[in-house]
Parts: structure tokens; C-alpha cells; sequence
């Protein structure tokens, strides 16, 4: 840092939450300061600065794998959280934490909110996708919440918002699918968000003369992962067709059906081809869900695709 040598210093910068408090946090068992303790700030203020230059975009997901198992501390872990937090903020990075697996963006989420008097930031929230909203919102019932201190981050008027059809008529973001939703033989209206376009999926029921906002959930579009392919009417409902836009095979059918007065994913399908061998083939993978997409914990719930030694296993294959 004293001599400026910007790509050495990102270089030797610590690259996760252990190495950094290594460096700049607190020595707990020997209760004393770790060797940069003191000269902490200089050093993020530093950092930042090199990432403000625009000049090294491909350091800022160090920033991010920092943060994972992170947890607060005073002085110089405390002022990193800040820092980036207010870069994210400032610079409307939020895809960084939105194009992590749920699994990440809650250690992330975690860290960047952990503290003493932790406050629930709308704005921040409403710049997050479904899945990773909904994480922070669960921190902040479950992980932060204090009756004492904190109130309901999550006030009826906000929690029971109502969307009305008309909104997305003529939206080119989105688009409508004309399904009986909850088995009443009329047919409803499915709304969802548009490739690389947001992973919304909100249900309208025909109600006669007006379609009535009924559930907001997901169409299970990721950043930098599968995209919304379309929505398809089946006997018990409907299924979310998704699939990897950029090449291979990867793709996904989220099958929801209507039972007692809740849509319940109740299974899922992943295709994805085996190689890129000749002798390649594709596994199909029929994986038992049983969610109610209205659960705040439905992503942690959520199965994926079985790993590489379950496939043999539980999957079926067929010929390409």
C-alpha cells in the first residue's frame, strides 16, 4: 500500500473472511490486536478506492467471497461491512449478491447486517431478487429480530401488498399465461417476469368481472444460471419450464399443483446431458419437492439437481 502498487496490493489483499480478520480484526484468544489492526481503515479505504477507479471490476467479488462466514466485529470488520455495503448501495452492484447460489447470499446477507442494533434496509431489499429478498427478510425475522429493540421489519401494509393485472398488460417485461390456477375450471392468470428480466411469477384468480392478486413467488429464473422458458398448463395446475440460455443442456421443469387452497410445488425435473462424449446421454431426474410457494423458507427447502453420485441412482437416462 505505501507504494502504491495498486495490482500487487489487490493481489496480496485477503481473499476470504478468515485472512481478512487475520489481518485487520481482533485476536480474541490472546485478546489483542491482530499486525494491521491499527492501520485497518487506511487499508479498506484503500481498497475501495482502487475498486472506485473502475479500473479492477474483476475484484469486485473478492469483496463478496470476504463476506461469506463473515461475523461482525468492532473497528475494522465493522468498517469493511460498511464500505461495502455502501458500494453495493452507491454503484447498484446488487447482482453481485443476487447471482449467488441461496446458500451464499445468506452467509453474505448475514455478515453485511450482523451487528448490535441490526435495521432492516426496504431499499436495499427491493433492489434484491425474490429468493435473495426473501432471505433477508427471514435474517431479520429469525436471526436478528429482538422484541425488546427491534420492530416488525415487516409491516402488514407491506407484507399483504397488492398487485393488480392491469400493471403488466402491456409491460414487454413480462408475460401472461391464461391457466386455471385453483381447479375451479375457469381459466386464471399467471403472470411472469421475462428472460433476464427478474425471477418474478405472480397468480391472478378470475373472480367474474376481475382477476384478484393471489400469490407473488418465483418463476425460478437465476442470474447467471437457467432463465424462464415459459409457464404450461397441465391437469393439476401448471409447471415453470427453465433452462440455461448459453449453450449444453440444463434444463428444469418445477411442476405446482393447487391443493387445499395453497400452490404446492410438488416435484421437479432437471434434464442435463451426461458429456460432451459421443457416448453421451441425458439424465433425467425426477426430484419430490412438496413446497408451498407461499413458505418464507421455500428456498432453503428447495432440492436441486442430485449431485454426480446420486445421478446413477436416482435418475433415469434417455438417449439423445
Amino acid at each position: 500500500m505505501e507504494d502504491k502498487d495498486e495490482e500487487e496490493f489487490l493481489r496480496q489483499f485477503p481473499k476470504d473472511f478468515k485472512q481478512f480478520q487475520s489481518y485487520f480484526g481482533w485476536d480474541t484468544p490472546n485478546d489483542a490486536p491482530h499486525e494491521l489492526y491499527e492501520h485497518s481503515i487506511h487499508y479498506i479505504e484503500y481498497l475501495f478506492y482502487l475498486l472506485r477507479t473502475n479500473k479492477y471490476p474483476n475484484y469486485e467479488k473478492n469483496i463478496i467471497r470476504i463476506c461469506e462466514n463473515g461475523q461482525w466485529e468492532a473497528d475494522g470488520v465493522n468498517y469493511f461491512q460498511h464500505h461495502v455495503l455502501n458500494y453495493v448501495r452507491e454503484y447498484k452492484k446488487y447482482y453481485l449478491i443476487n447471482e449467488l447460489s441461496n446458500e451464499k447470499a445468506k452467509s453474505v446477507l448475514f455478515f453485511l447486517y450482523d451487528g448490535p442494533h441490526p435495521k432492516f434496509d426496504a431499499d436495499f431489499a427491493s433492489h434484491l431478487n425474490t429468493s435473495k429478498k426473501q432471505i433477508l427478510e427471514d435474517l431479520f425475522e429469525t436471526a436478528f429480530f429482538d422484541d425488546n429493540e427491534n420492530p416488525d421489519p415487516f409491516p402488514e401494509d407491506q407484507t399483504n401488498s397488492t398487485f393488480t393485472l392491469s400493471d403488466y398488460m402491456e409491460n414487454e417485461h413480462f408475460f401472461i399465461r391464461d391457466i386455471d390456477i385453483n381447479n375451479d375450471g375457469i381459466r386464471d392468470k399467471i403472470v411472469s417476469a421475462g428472460p433476464y428480466q427478474g425471477d418474478e411469477l405472480l397468480l391472478f384468480t378470475n373472480e367474474g368481472e376481475e382477476y384478484r392478486f393471489a400469490l407473488k413467488t418465483t418463476n425460478f429464473s437465476e442470474d447467471g444460471g437457467n432463465q424462464i422458458v415459459d409457464v404450461v398448463a397441465e391437469p393439476d395446475g401448471f409447471f415453470i419450464k427453465t433452462a440455461f440460455p448459453d449453450g449444453g443442456l440444463n434444463e428444469a421443469n418445477h411442476h405446482i399443483a393447487f391443493k387445499k387452497n395453497s400452490w404446492i410445488l410438488t416435484n421437479s425435473v432437471y434434464r442435463t446431458r451426461s458429456s460432451n462424449q459421443k457416448d453421451a446421454f441425458i439424465y433425467v431426474c425426477d426430484v419430490a419437492q412438496g413446497l408451498n410457494m407461499a413458505d418464507t423458507h421455500f428456498f432453503e427447502k428447495l432440492k436441486g439437481m442430485p449431485d454426480e453420485v446420486e445421478k446413477d441412482t436416482v435418475c433415469t437416462k434417455e438417449m439423445l
